[in-house]
């Protein structure tokens, strides 16, 4: 590990446990506010958080091509400083349009941050040891995020406005403090850029950015299954208590604090990346499988049945990071890695943010168990993709 990143890794993991220490606070509880207290519909602030995800999408290409040009670090300062306005700005939401252009930007910055700490692990740390500081950073993550969910029960539980704003300013701090961890982060010298930058709508042409990209989509489903689909499904179609979905979804979290760091050891080059890839849909396909099973179960051996699959997307999700982060790395050239890693998230983005809740309320739920069986099988082909991505690994 360089010199550079091992005396200041310690501020790195400070800053992720702070930053999501905020963020988690405000996936828990903000829903929730925008409902009860903003007044919003549920249906408004669903098709505002769609919205807010294309223009994420739009946004991401230029945000690494800024940062490749003002520096990374200096870049993850200015995006934590205008998350922590986003925060201040819910305060003055009143009506969707408010809600829509803040949620906007919120979403924005927060959608660039995943490539651009990638990117400044990337041009401080040397390439063996690239997914262990990243698996070391999302376990700092998750923590923060867990302490943030917990934290969330006290503004849900009060229900006022004054605690919501409590909430709001509180989580403007930690990106304020996540700023100036950051920003205590030594600079780096910076590669000399190439004699013809590639544009932004030139890198969207690459055919290994493109394929990797959409395969990295597929793979991300996870996450719109994990919060959107698995909670719908337990409550619509099984006698589970909704009460159960904190303590399993907890089971997520546990696991990837647990797992991240090892599991991060099996995709440290290119090669052992593609197996580990094509192992991803094959857990996320038995938890469709699984979740299929539960609402022909008794209520325990159904929870029991949430909880295997809980696990299996677990699987899915931790081999879908680690081959991702090495994978990326491996197709960004040096003097614009933050754009290509932008670029490359554009898959992920797009099934979080965009077609996943979509395809998970209007197409797998509204479908049964037919839908989690097509979705099943989308997994299975998928399992095949690897090998025939790896021709466009030099």
């Amino acid at each position: 590990m360089k010199s550079a990143i091992a005396g200041y890794l310690p501020r790195l993991l400070v800053a992720a446990l702070v930053e999501w220490i905020g963020n988690g606070l405000f996936l828990a509880a903000s829903a929730v506010y925008f409902v009860r207290v903003a007044g919003l519909s549920e249906q408004s602030v669903g098709f505002g958080l769609m919205l807010a995800g294309l223009a994420a999408l739009g946004a991401a290409v230029p945000m690494g091509t800024l940062a490749d040009r003002i520096g990374v670090r200096r870049a993850l300062v200015v995006l934590n400083l205008w998350r922590a306005a986003t925060m201040c700005g819910y305060l003055l939401v009143d009506g969707w349009w408010g809600f829509l252009l803040v949620t906007a930007a919120a979403v924005t910055g927060d959608q660039s941050m995943q490539p651009l700490t990638q990117a400044l692990v990337g041009e401080r740390v040397t390439p063996e040891m690239r997914s262990r500081v990243l698996a070391v950073h999302r376990t700092a993550l998750n923590v923060g995020m867990s302490i943030g969910g917990l934290a969330a029960a006290v503004p849900l539980a009060i229900g006022t406005l004054a605690a919501y704003q409590w909430m709001f300013g509180f989580a403007a701090c930690t990106f304020v403090l996540a700023a100036i961890l950051i920003a205590g982060l030594p600079p780096v010298a910076r590669p000399v850029p190439v004699a013809r930058p590639i544009s932004g709508l030139r890198m969207l042409r690459d055919r290994r950015l493109l394929a990797f990209a959409g395969y990295d989509s597929v793979l991300a489903l996870w996450l719109p299954i994990m919060y959107i689909a698995f909670p719908l499904w337990l409550t619509g179609q099984t006698t589970v208590p909704a009460s159960a979905i904190g303590p399993l979804q907890v089971v997520n979290t546990v696991l990837c604090v647990l797992l991240q760091v090892p599991s991060s050891r099996l995709a440290t080059d290119p090669r052992s990346a593609i197996r580990v890839y094509a192992a991803g849909p094959g857990f996320l396909a038995l938890a469709c499988l699984a979740l299929v099973i539960t609402p022909l179960l008794s209520t325990p051996l159904a929870i029991a049945g949430f909880a295997v699959a809980i696990v299996l997307l677990t699987l899915g999700e931790l081999c879908h990071v680690n081959a991702s982060w090495t994978l990326s790395y491996a197709i960004a050239p040096e003097a614009q890695r933050a754009q290509f890693l932008s670029g490359f998230g554009l898959g992920r983005i797009s099934s979080t943010r965009v077609y996943g809740p979509i395809l998970m309320t209007g197409v797998v739920l509204a479908m049964g168990t037919a839908g989690w069986l097509v979705l099943m099988g989308v997994f299975i082909l998928a399992v095949g993709v690897p090998s025939r991505l790896a021709r466009f690994i030099h």
